[in-house]
């Protein structure tokens, strides 16, 4: 680890885009991530956002104001503003786009039971997609990325939730992957009962049939797009040019702890962490061991003109910020000796205030314990704010492969497997769709030859070019006759994949007979998990 006590190093390097500051609760994190901004804002020629995305929000008490979703510059800070992101309230915003896809499906006031349905399974659908660890953090950061890609800021800090949040946006990545072929594969689902279901009983208007498809297109569109953002919010906290995580801590065996984990974890996931700032240290200023006996030995002859009561007193506050010392002592030596700060720019050591650091002032005279006092004040360039799109080229040389859906039959590569990195590059078939609960294909190879079978996600497999057409984006399926669509499911039903499973559940052949009868009973189907791989496999035949 390089020798430095202070942030200079962070504050003048030119490339950064955004600067996370995390740690344990309670140990000085708000505060210093509010430093941090006025340090970029006034030394750094940076135009600054200061991002908070914990629930939790403490910039407004940081800085004596009150803040919205709406930057706010504080007052006397130029180049700095400030913004609180509530991230279950931009999920929420963004769950409530599904309801409104779902009434474009089926009709706001509807009485039909399936299309009532219908919107149970959406509603089921939004809190799925609620519940994956991290995705309220990732749906906040993609809406900072913009503030960024618009030009108007140069820099974000972002003031995150307690160190457990950050380990789930972490991990967010794959659980993103995993969760959008997830999601595909649930409107496809929905997309082909609901066609085939509706078409069965009825042939439905044009009016009707057009407005379905319309909100099938944007469903479509937004499931892209929400893809998208994510992965570029999974780029962001990879950026190893333009992206640095802060870890803000106190000398204390469960904060230590905690940060060396939490260092352990950024690094495994390829997160850049610079500095640790460790927060309210009595090192300095407090007595030794020594000096305090000293102390306590001339107390105990006395003095006749010196007040007891505040002799005592003072020998209470001294034995007590001595006790500190040696604890702090301990801890701050254990973390510049641990291997997770090694490859750190520096460890920031910062003393324990006599005052609270609420306010302008006091924020800004905790920030200069950050940095040295040759630190220059720069000029921002507040005339170039051209935007620009962020990780835009890395999304676009996959982006052929991303709009490709794997199916049986396909031809594949395999590629990227770090741990059998010997099967890499070598060409195989898809014998298995995607496995519902675990994301993965079935990819049948031949390896030193012998057959093999691997169980693959998306992200080892590529396509051999022109090896299987591109299906259709168009939904002229969608006008397909009753007659057609129920030849069409009793084909499906001779399939002998289905037809052998079928045969294999009793329950599977009782709910075909049911639906036969009446077309609509199929959607309740849907959410018994029971039903889930007849119907995963009747839709696989359909597409």
């Amino acid at each position: 680890m390089a020798s430095l006590s202070h942030l200079n190093s962070l504050i003048q390097q030119e490339e950064l885009k955004f600067v996370f500051v995390g740690g344990k609760g309670g140990v000085g994190k708000t505060t210093s991530s509010s430093a941090i901004a006025t340090l970029f804002a006034k030394y750094g020629k940076k135009r600054t956002l200061l991002v908070s995305t914990d629930p939790a929000h403490s910039l407004g008490d940081a800085f004596r104001m009150e803040f919205s979703n709406i930057p706010t510059s504080p007052n006397n800070i130029p180049n700095l503003h400030v913004m609180e992101i509530d991230p279950s309230e931009s999920m929420k915003e963004h769950l409530s786009d599904w309801t409104k896809l779902a009434n474009g499906l089926t009709g706001d006031s509807s009485n039909d039971d399936g299309e009532n349905t219908m919107k149970e399974k959406i509603n089921s659908f939004q809190s799925w997609l609620s519940g994956i660890p991290g995705i309220d953090e990732a749906t906040a950061l993609s809406q900072a990325i913009t503030h960024i890609e618009s030009g108007n800021y140069d820099i974000i800090v972002f003031d995150t939730a307690p160190t457990g949040h950050t380990l789930k946006l972490l991990a967010l990545p794959d659980i993103i992957q995993a969760g959008i072929t997830k999601i595909q594969s649930w409107s496809s689902t929905l997309y082909g009962y609901w066609d085939a279901m509706k078409g069965l009983a009825t042939s439905g208007s044009t009016a009707e049939s057009s407005k379905r498809t319309s909100a099938k297109e944007e469903i479509s569109r937004k499931l892209s797009t929400y893809k998208r953002d994510i992965q570029k919010v999974a780029l962001m906290l990879k950026d190893q040019l333009r992206t640095r995580f802060v870890v803000v801590c106190i000398a204390e065996y469960l904060s230590i702890s905690e940060t060396k984990r939490l260092l352990c974890e950024l690094r495994t996931n390829q997160v850049k962490a610079s500095h640790v700032i460790v927060n309210q240290l009595v090192i300095q200023d407090a007595l030794t061991s020594a000096q305090l006996e000293e102390l306590e030995a001339l107390a105990e002859v006395g003095n006749l003109e010196l007040n007891q009561d505040l002799l005592k007193r003072t020998i209470h506050a001294c034995r007590l910020t001595t006790s500190r010392k040696v604890i702090q002592t301990k801890y701050l030596n254990t973390l510049k000796e641990s291997d997770e700060v090694k490859d750190l720019d520096g460890l920031c050591e910062v003393p324990l205030l006599s005052e609270e650091v609420t306010g302008i002032a006091a924020l800004e005279k905790f920030a200069s314990l950050l940095i040295t006092t040759d630190l220059v004040e720069r000029t921002v360039d507040a005339g170039n704010t051209t935007p620009q799109k962020l990780y835009d080229d890395e999304l676009a040389n996959t982006e052929q492969e991303q709009e490709w859906t794997p199916s049986q039959g396909d031809t594949v590569k395999v590629q990227n497997l770090a741990k059998s990195a010997q099967y890499n590059e070598l060409d195989g078939t898809i014998i298995a769709d995607c496995n519902e609960e675990t994301g993965r294909y079935g990819v049948e190879i031949k390896y030193k030859g012998k057959r093999k079978i691997l169980a693959l996600q998306p992200k080892n497999i590529r396509p051999i070019a022109d090896n299987h057409p591109k299906k259709a984006k168009s939904s002229t399926n969608n006008t397909s006759t009753p007659s057609t669509l129920e030849n069409k499911i009793s084909k499906l039903l001779e399939d002998p994949e289905v037809k052998q499973l079928v045969q294999k559940n009793p329950k599977y052949e009782a709910a075909i007979k049911d639906c036969m009868g009446n077309p609509m009973n199929a959607l309740q189907y849907m959410s018994d998990p029971e039903m889930s791989p007849l119907i995963s496999k009747m839709m696989s035949k359909m597409m």
